[in-house]
């Protein structure tokens, strides 16, 4: 395995962190509001509740497309260029889904939307993989969470309390303004050094370790993208909890989810990011086994929220060790590529759980749950030993 790239926190460089810590902020907000402001926006705009998945699809499209394009945009300019460019955009695009008057020109500004949050995520996730080390990338994706968490309750209050869909639109508008003028002041002069690949510098291809990284983001949000999507249905409709109580254990995983990129901001530094890696695959295992094999729906729910807890760090230690493993000259194309194999993920297996709900019940959730997280598991240990060997290899060579 290579060594770990330099890691630069002079107080220009940490400035432009804080400033990323606030723009995943508005990103996990972004992501999180359509869904929750949708039963008002279809009234609005007079569109059946069905259709929701429409705007979901042309997020997602929008931000696949954005984050296979970050190796050419990286190649191209400046990471704090391309972050001030998304920001600005980004500001605009919502305070034009914020006077959307038709179905139409709201789904081109989800579109776009999606766009613009790919693009951030692929280049400060590639940034701080660069620039920092693992309590970084904790805390990165931590505010990330915080935002996922923050974006329902503003668009649940707000519509509450009678205010239009549209005004939570415009205040995130005016937060992303904020954003885009941090970037201006502290990181638009922001970049990453380049290495070389551990393997040469050749053409990155199709290779074991690149195979194995791409299997891992996609089985990660299978597990992930899995209990988001079904939990609530099969707590309140399998288990006979209440919709109160079943939005709070759902609330409580994600929690979990979140603390856990929190501890690792704290103790990412002084551990190797491999081991954390092992030990989070072998209790998302544990955990979600004994969320479905459990005699009791206490322990039951338990289980799930640990299981949040565990499932949590995966994501940002692996985007941190993609520049070790590929080199910091292929890191923003790759990263680009495990962000849209973790988004085709997140939409095809939840996806393929629908398939057996309907071919079976809801009792099928929690093994289907426990399957994709030992296929994360054996994703995990392959893409460790694929990288050894490869790494094993170039030396040999040299």
């Amino acid at each position: 395995m290579s060594e770990a790239p330099q890691r630069v926190y002079e107080p220009a460089t940490t400035r432009t962190f804080y400033v990323l810590l606030l723009g995943m902020v508005f990103l996990g907000m972004a992501i999180t509001i359509p869904g929750v402001a949708w039963p008002s926006v279809a009234e609005d705009l007079g569109r059946p509740i069905a259709q929701l998945g429409f705007v979901s699809l042309a997020y997602g499209t929008g931000y696949t497309i954005a984050t296979l394009a970050a190796g050419t945009l990286a190649r191209r300019y400046r990471s704090g260029t391309i972050l001030l460019s998304s920001g600005f955009l980004g500001a605009v695009i919502l305070g034009f889904v914020a006077i959307s008057p038709s179905w139409w020109t709201f789904l081109v500004g989800m579109l776009i939307l999606g766009l613009v949050g790919g693009s951030t995520d692929g280049t400060a996730n590639t940034w701080v993989a660069i620039r920092r080390g693992a309590g970084s990338m904790g805390l990165l994706h931590a505010t990330f969470g915080v935002g996922a968490i923050i974006g329902p309750l503003v668009v649940a209050g707000l519509i509450g309390a009678g205010v239009s869909w549209r005004i939570a639109f415009a205040i995130l508008g005016i937060g992303q303004l904020v954003w885009a003028a941090s970037i201006y002041v502290w990181g638009r002069h922001a970049e990453v050094p380049t290495q070389a690949s551990p393997r040469g510098e050749g053409g990155l291809g199709l290779s074991a370790p690149l195979f194995w990284s791409l299997a891992v983001f996609f089985t990660y949000a299978g597990v992930g993208g899995g209990a988001a999507i079904w939990a609530f249905t099969y707590l309140t409709e399998y288990q006979d909890y209440g919709a109160g109580v079943g939005g709070i254990i759902v609330a409580a995983y994600w929690g979990g989810f979140t603390a856990s990129r929190f501890v690792l901001g704290w103790i990412g530094d002084r551990i190797d990011p491999r081991r954390i890696l092992r030990w989070s695959g072998i209790a998302t295992v544990f955990w979600l086994g004994v969320f479905w094999l459990s005699p009791t729906p206490t322990l039951a729910v338990g289980a799930l929220i640990l299981a949040g807890f565990s499932h949590g760090p995966v994501f940002p230690l692996e985007i941190l060790l993609t520049p070790r493993r590929f080199g910091t000259s292929h890191t923003a194309n790759v990263v680009g590529f495990e962000i849209a194999a973790a988004n085709i993920g997140g939409a095809v297996l939840p996806a393929f759980i629908g398939v057996l709900v309907a071919r079976w019940d809801l009792g099928i959730v929690p093994p289907a749950l426990s399957v994709f997280s030992v296929a994360l598991l054996v994703c995990i240990e392959l893409l460790r030993r694929s990288t050894d060997a490869a790494a094993a290899a170039s030396a040999g060579v040299g």
